[in-house]
């Protein structure tokens, strides 16, 4: 049976007096609990199922790890380590500033791989508990800071592989390293198309073949997500087209292709669905409240506290 990596992180819980250590496993510990819980739904203050604000999504899953992980997700994004957007790893948390101020962290979401974000969202299209695209319009824009809240991996081990692995784009099953989809693999993707084939840090990079829904059929060389590369395009009426593609355009030599093949050629050229843009993210433009009113509460409370002891 062929292996997946994952990492496993140490935290170090102080419980009663004394030092107890744990591994976490962010797949197993993190990630599987919190794909369960997809199609919870959101509700003001929420930490439990069946249903949760943002930062309670968050606590329901790190708190039995990070017993001192604060609870609204404005403290949260002072918590643990800075890292920028491109060296996100699965586990670590995205905040976002959803409320018209761009200074302003009013939702967290945990990052799953593969462009993809876990999030318990108040608002908008998609409510509840859903996976998005991190590069969806939306969240690209409202994007703050992000923070890795779990220690460096301490400790690596084999595990199997990765079945029926969920990400924004598809299902995944194949290989995995650190929550990634890399090395030998398949993808079914949400608008039926399929690859096979070769990952790298979540993305389609080898070689492989990709079934659009349509029929058409390419085998070949990939790069980033794309065509690239030699490789034979089958059109679903049986057309060949053997060549060469560069950042998924095929390259159209003169004298190539054959006449019976022209209007196939230009079908050659069409994009995965990795890098497509249709989420409802992309259009939408309304407020998600995120825990802005958990924090609000949670102010007043304390100001109130303040008056009483003052």
């Amino acid at each position: 049976m062929r292996k997946m990596r994952t990492y496993l992180f140490v935290v170090i819980l102080l419980l009663a007096g004394y030092g107890r250590v744990i591994a976490i496993d962010i797949q197993t510990d993190i990630l599987d609990p919190a794909r369960r819980y997809l199609g919870s739904g959101y509700c003001r203050g929420g930490t439990a199922s069946p249903c949760f604000d943002c930062s309670g999504f968050v606590t329901a899953l790190y708190r039995r790890f990070l017993p001192d992980l604060p609870r609204i997700s404005r403290d949260m994004a002072r918590y643990g380590q800075a890292v920028t957007r491109d060296q996100l790893e699965p586990g670590d948390l995205l905040f976002f500033a959803t409320s018209g101020s761009a200074d302003r962290i009013t939702h967290v979401a945990i990052y799953v791989g593969q462009d993809s974000i876990i999030h318990a969202i108040s608002d908008g299209p998609n409510r509840g508990v859903t996976m998005t695209p991190l590069s969806a319009r939306y969240w690209r824009t409202r994007y703050h800071s992000a923070r890795r809240v779990l220690p460096a991996p301490a400790i690596t081990a084999d595990s199997g592989w990765g079945e029926g692995v969920e990400f924004s784009r598809g299902t995944y099953t194949g290989e995995l390293e650190n929550g990634e989809p890399n090395g030998r693999g398949s993808m079914a993707m949400n608008n039926g198309d399929r690859y096979e084939g070769d990952f790298l840090d979540g993305r389609f990079h080898g070689t492989g073949t990709y079934t659009w829904v349509s029929g058409d059929r390419y085998e070949g060389g990939f790069s980033d997500g794309e065509l690239h590369g030699s490789g034979t395009y089958t059109a679903a009426d049986g057309t060949i087209i053997s060549g060469r593609w560069v950042a998924g355009a095929y390259q159209r030599n003169s004298g190539s292709v054959p006449a019976a093949a022209s209007d196939t050629a230009a079908d050659a050229s069409q994009p995965t669905y990795i890098d497509s843009q249709d989420s409802p993210w992309e259009t939408w433009d309304g407020v998600v409240a995120g825990d802005f009113y958990a924090w609000q509460e949670e102010q007043d409370r304390a100001f109130q506290e303040w008056k009483q002891n003052n």
